[in-house]
């Protein structure tokens, strides 16, 4: 076996010459198989030597100049189109190919003239050609032998099966490569006879079994090609949707876990802080995923955003994207709104406290001056006086219970006991007016987390409402009924009833229909209520009665 110019040491070798060589050359690097096919065209060529190329047109221009660039003899070079002289309705002509050969070549075996063969069998242009194939390559080896020819058979490494390359061998005397050539190894004379129905089978099935992995092979190509095409797609998408995001004039961040995949400039611009410490705390510290969030950066400037997450996939992860909308300039807008309402109210309060002030001072002031020039009795005068400043005294109070903070001092208390309290203590007043108290309740307990004192409140403010409200001989009913995770409790009277013009206008500060009322006890109650997370709820009609319905948060 030689390393060095293989084809030149078959060529020189004048043994094959006696006996005719049909050499099969399996090429991996097309440059070397054009210096291999120029080298034949050539070296050893004596006057009576013709050297035939059969290939694709656009191969022998290749060959044709780089024997024109070195200036290397061309005299008796014929060049014949491979696809014409081999093939027929895109067949292996066999028959047609033995008879052009006899033809060709007949006139130079006459004028004594030895023959070289460069032919490329176009299997790649043919369907299901290993049959075929291998019928023709055994007339052409027994052609060759007879004849004494040197013909090289090259096929491609990368593109002929290896199965068709072993057949092969079975019908070629030697095997060359681009840089080494040795005998074949499976080749014997045996092979060139007509192959038996058995071997014909064996060629189909492999045939068969072939056609069938192409098939499978060009099916997974495609699927490929298909992948390709989505991912692709898929990438150019998420590179606009990236470009698009990064545009954003709000911060956008992607992340899994705690890592940071992704953060649009702005988010990099207004987020100072250390964000995956931040996700840390946003994921393990935050019982579910806040809608608001305050931030404070280094600086000390404390902004709110609104923040807005959805599950997403990101290079493959998967992902959450969250979107952050600055509400910080809203939030200070709002509240500059919120004491802006609280000063009108303040406002209309002080109007309100004035009036109802104002109304017993300028009584007691006008007694006083009749007392300063009357010299009758003055003890009916003094009881006047007396029952005023009682009436600015009672305002004073129940604004100060209004004023007074809110605090939290709540503990559990079954709200049954507290409304048989609350019945037990005012029984007395309903008596002088003989109503009797119905209490219903579904159970004898039923908790709730309140302060008792304020709770009692409420409910003592809106039964003597009702007994005043009713007339002699009424019912007054204390229903408490559960819902769900809340319980209602319900005070419901048989009076006059209240029209709907002034029941717009029930938790007023200063509107009554009481002679002697403020209109400040039912504010008291609702302020109460709202700050238990609770709500009052009023229906009432005229000559019928009213119905008072307070709901509470139960504790299970």
């Amino acid at each position: 076996m030689s390393t060095i110019h293989p084809i030149s040491k078959l060529i020189n070798d004048q043994t094959l010459y006696k006996k005719g060589a049909h050499i099969l050359y399996m090429y991996n690097d097309f440059d070397k198989y054009i210096e291999n096919a120029v080298q034949f065209s050539y070296e050893g060529k004596t006057e009576d030597t013709v050297v035939f190329f059969i290939y694709q047109p656009e191969i022998i221009e290749q060959i044709k100049e780089e024997i024109s660039i070195r200036e290397l003899p061309s005299s008796n070079l014929i060049f014949l189109n491979t696809l014409d002289f081999y093939l027929r309705d895109d067949k292996l002509d066999i028959t047609g190919v033995q008879s052009r050969l006899n033809v060709l070549f007949e006139p130079y075996f006459h004028q004594g003239f030895s023959i070289r063969i460069w032919g490329k069998v176009p299997i790649e242009n043919v369907h299901s050609a290993l049959r075929d194939l291998k019928l023709h390559e055994c007339t052409c080896d027994q052609f060759i032998r007879e004849n004494k020819i040197m013909s090289i058979c090259p096929y491609s490494g990368y593109t002929t099966p290896a199965f068709i390359q072993n057949e092969l061998l079975k019908s070629h005397t030697h095997f060359l490569t681009d840089d080494e050539y040795c005998l074949s190894p499976f080749y014997h004379e045996k092979n060139h006879r007509y192959p038996s129905t058995n071997e014909l089978e064996r060629l189909q099935r492999i045939e068969s079994q072939n056609e069938e992995l192409l098939n499978k092979n060009a099916h997974l190509m495609n699927e490929n090609n298909v992948i390709k095409g989505k991912k692709q797609i898929i990438e150019q998408s998420e590179k606009k949707l990236r470009t698009i995001i990064d545009k954003l004039p709000l911060p956008v961040i992607i992340r899994q876990k705690s890592e940071i995949l992704f953060s649009n400039q702005e988010a990099k611009n207004q987020f100072e802080i250390d964000l995956e410490s931040f996700f840390h705390y946003f994921d393990t510290e935050l019982d579910q995923s806040p809608e608001e969030l305050l931030l404070e950066q280094p600086d000390d400037n404390k902004h709110v955003f609104l923040v807005k997450s959805i599950n997403t996939s990101f290079e493959g992860k998967e992902a959450i994207l969250h979107s952050f909308v600055d509400l910080t300039k809203e939030k200070e807008n709002e509240d500059l709104m919120v004491r802006s309402e609280k000063l009108n109210i303040a406002g209309e309060l002080a109007v309100s406290i004035a009036h109802e002030v104002r109304n017993p001072l300028t009584a007691i002031k006008g007694f006083i001056d009749i007392l300063k020039t009357s010299g009758q009795k003055k003890e009916k005068y003094f009881s006047i006086i007396e029952n005023e400043l009682s009436r600015i005294e009672q305002i004073s109070s129940e604004l100060l219970l209004l004023a007074k903070p809110h605090s939290e001092n709540r503990k559990n208390h079954n709200i049954v006991q507290l409304m048989n309290d609350v019945k037990l203590l005012l029984t007395s007043q309903a008596n002088m007016k003989s109503i009797e108290f119905n209490l219903e309740v579904p159970s004898d307990e039923i908790i709730v987390n309140c302060e008792e004192t304020k709770i009692k409140q409420v409910f003592i403010n809106l039964v003597k409402n009702a007994i005043e409200a009713s007339s002699d001989g009424g019912n007054i009913t204390l229903a408490i009924r559960k819902r769900e995770a809340r319980v209602q409790v319900q005070v419901i009277d048989e009076g006059t009833g209240i029209s709907q013009e002034v029941l717009a206008k029930i938790g007023e500060p200063f509107y009554t229909t009481k002679e002697k009322g403020t209109g400040i006890g039912l504010m008291i109650c609702y302020q109460i209520i709202e700050n238990h997370e609770g709500t009052i709820d009023v229906e009432s009609e005229v000559g019928v009665g009213t119905t008072f319905t307070i709901t509470l948060q139960t504790v299970h």
